[in-house]
């Protein structure tokens, strides 16, 4: 197992003290590995005698994210049961922004986000309209863009429906949870990415946290060649 200390949280009532297992993510230490993809990606696993936990991280995410709806850093995770009886993934994720105070962020509800995206579609259709009446001479243009707006959204809604991280009971018939995990940026302590970017990802188990530290971008010894699909 991976190098762990106690954290022990403030209790409302003295008389009854919970203390929370923190395990982190180490170089070297047993049960933890890291492996560079082909694809441009890094994957950070750690290990114990139940769980198998890795985090995905595409080495261009601050420059994908900036690019992507609402600025929203993404992040893949997988979790994976070893046991014999039911266990309880409460997909109850947390990002550190390190280098902005430490600010913490709660993963985004793909749900909420789609109701969010689809409401800015439709108010983007609506300016359009009303925009090409006013100059109906850039139609052509107007429509042109709100057509790979509309493109790229419901791509992205796809995606939030099909492939994001959702809690589960996991055992021996269905031992594994994984997918997509969107984190918010809009914290005015964030603001922009800096040249170097500092992060901790917790999953957070029931009396467990899993905490995985990686830093974007990567070195120059540690950018990755990716090869063509």
């Amino acid at each position: 197992m991976c190098a762990s200390f106690l954290i022990v949280p403030e209790t409302a009532s003295a008389k009854k003290k919970v203390d929370t297992a923190t395990v982190r993510w180490t170089a070297g230490a047993p049960g933890c590995s890291f492996e560079r993809g082909d694809d441009g990606r890094y994957r950070w696993t750690m290990s114990n005698k139940d769980l198998d936990i890795s985090l995905l991280v595409d080495s261009q995410e601050l420059l994908k994210s900036r690019k992507r709806f609402y600025h929203v850093f993404a992040l893949y995770t997988s979790v994976r049961y070893k046991g014999n009886d039911n266990f309880e993934f409460p997909a109850n994720l947390r990002l550190h922004f390190v280098r902005h105070h430490d600010v913490m962020e709660g993963y985004l509800d793909p749900a909420e986000l789609q109701v969010r995206l689809q409401n800015d579609l439709d108010s983007m259709v609506f300016k359009t309209e009303r925009d090409i009446k006013k100059k109906p001479e850039t139609k052509e243009a107007q429509t042109a863009l709100l057509r790979e707006y509309e493109k790229e959204g419901a791509e992205f809604i796809e995606f939030l429906t099909s492939q994001y991280l959702e809690a589960a009971t996991l055992n021996p018939g269905n031992p594994e949870a994984h997918g997509w995990v969107y984190f918010g940026t809009s914290n005015k302590w964030i603001g922009p990415w800096k040249k170097h970017e500092d992060f901790i990802l917790e999953v957070r188990m029931k009396d467990l946290s899993w905490q995985f530290p990686f830093t974007l971008p990567p070195a120059e010894s540690d950018i990755l060649l990716r090869k063509a699909p």
